[in-house]
């Protein structure tokens, strides 16, 4: 009994940072009204992996963006579905696919996933999972900036996001309104079609 927990204990350990696939498809939402502190218009702030490609050392996801929406991935190093998804839109922007649309990865487990971890998997040049967009590195307990403040808020940064498990896809548009979210495990050109799709409606709008 005792041989069975013990492998029970190892298996759900090797799983973490990943979910159970999910066949949720990308869900369009209003922008909320705000909760428990939570602004109604936010951003994450935080270190990036330092590449040329992350464009600073510490970036505001909505400032940098320009009034751009930001097509979010939550990602862990051990998760293939996150793996699977970078792999995916790395290599469709590389055939000329969604390059007018802005990407940034966020590390979503700091609590007990090591920022050079993440940076091995998605921050190594050449690698089939690297991220050749900002790869942000919330420290654990970070909490959501507040757009209209420019301050950082109480709220926790995984809270003010809906608790996204990995992989999450989000978008965030050019104004820090979180709008669409999509829990699909494994990466499928069809949701990415329908983020690519709202957010260019949205850039369209702000323009």
């Amino acid at each position: 009994m005792r041989a069975l927990a013990l492998a029970m204990l190892m298996l759900a350990s090797s799983l973490a940072g990943c979910v159970a696939p999910e066949p949720m498809l990308g869900e369009p939402m209003e922008p909320t009204t705000p909760e428990d502190g939570v602004p109604e218009r936010m951003t994450i702030v935080a270190a990036t992996a330092g590449r040329s490609v992350d464009e600073a050392a510490t970036l505001d996801v909505v400032a940098s963006a320009n009034g751009n929406a930001t097509l979010l991935i939550w990602v862990a190093a051990g998760c293939s579905g996150c793996h699977d998804w970078t792999e995916t839109v790395a290599n469709e922007r590389e055939a000329g696919n969604y390059t007018d649309l802005r990407v940034v990865s966020v590390h979503r487990y700091p609590s007990f996933e090591d920022a050079d971890e993440v940076i091995d998997r998605y921050g190594t040049a050449n690698t089939s999972t690297e991220a050749t967009w900002p790869l942000l590195l919330p420290n654990d307990g970070d909490t959501v900036v507040n757009v209209d403040t420019g301050e950082a808020t109480s709220v926790d940064l995984v809270d003010a996001f809906d608790g996204p498990v990995t992989p999450t896809l989000q978008v965030l548009d050019g104004e820090g309104h979180l709008v669409w979210t999509s829990k699909t495990y494994w990466a499928d050109v069809s949701v990415l079609d329908d983020a690519a799709t709202l957010m260019r409606s949205l850039n369209e709008a702000s323009a």
